[in-house]
Parts: C-alpha cells; structure tokens; sequence
C-alpha cells in the first residue's frame, strides 16, 4: 500500500487480516458507512500507515485489541 492507498488496496488488506467491511470499520472505530467509502475512495493516510504497519509486523486485530485493551 502506497502513500495514496486506494479503496481496492484497503479491500485487500483488510481481508488480508481477516476483516469484512463492517469489522474493519469497528476496529478502526469510524461508522460502517465511513467503512463503505474507504472501500470506494481509499482510506486517510493514518489509516492507511496503521494497516501498513499492521501488515508489516504481522499484528493481527486481535493482538492490536489485546495489547491496547492491557495498556502496554
């Protein structure tokens, strides 16, 4: 993913973590209908870094929920 992620780009990176729309947009805390239009128009660019990262480090979003849920 790129610095200008695309709506497809998003799409696939958040089924590469096992997400649907509706379950990426509740773990990036935005409304499903923000969710839908990412998928459109491509996500922010902190979003988009956040993903990246995710995918990078191999973080799965529940070891992301786990880690900030115990507050380390």
């Amino acid at each position: 993913m790129g610095r200008g992620v695309t709506g497809k780009q998003y799409s696939v990176a958040i089924k590469s973590l096992g997400l649907s729309q509706v379950g990426a947009a509740r773990f990036m805390g935005v409304h499903p209908v923000t969710g839908r239009r990412w998928v459109k128009d491509g996500p922010p660019p902190p979003a988009a870094k956040f993903l990246r990262l995710m995918l990078a480090l191999k973080f799965t979003p529940d070891y992301v929920d786990s880690v900030v849920s115990s507050g380390n």
